[in-house]
């Protein structure tokens, strides 16, 4: 019988530092791609209601789920926004969230970076 070696599925540091990069860059295009699009809206409100399904699925729902873990933080620091039922972040603390993310995910890169040079 072939055992299976657990170290055949560990990814080489090299390969992770590329990928905790390339999504620290992914949620900061993504912020950046709200961004845009809610300036955007007050100029074109017509495109808007055409893609308004994709606008929610491909922006609005990531930024919810990129927020969720500071929901509590964002209440304490009146950046919530509840006008019924649900509640939305307001913009401040999108913004901070996703800096929150880029910076864990660098910071995180950054340290496995200077672990596998340690070794």
């Amino acid at each position: 019988m072939h055992k299976i070696h657990a170290a055949a599925f560990i990814p080489s540091a090299r390969s992770l530092v590329r990928g905790l990069k390339f999504c620290a860059a992914a949620v900061a295009l993504h912020g950046v791609l709200l961004w845009l699009s809610a300036a955007i809206k007050s100029f074109f409100p017509g495109v808007f209601d055409l893609v308004g399904g994709v606008f929610f699925w491909v922006l609005a729902v990531p930024a919810l789920l990129l927020t969720s873990p500071f929901t509590s933080i964002l209440w304490y620091f009146g950046l919530m926004d509840a006008p019924g039922w649900f509640a939305w972040p307001k913009p401040l603390g999108i913004a901070l969230a996703y800096m929150i993310w880029v910076a864990v995910l660098c910071g995180l890169a950054q340290a496995v970076q200077w672990w596998s040079n340690k070794n």
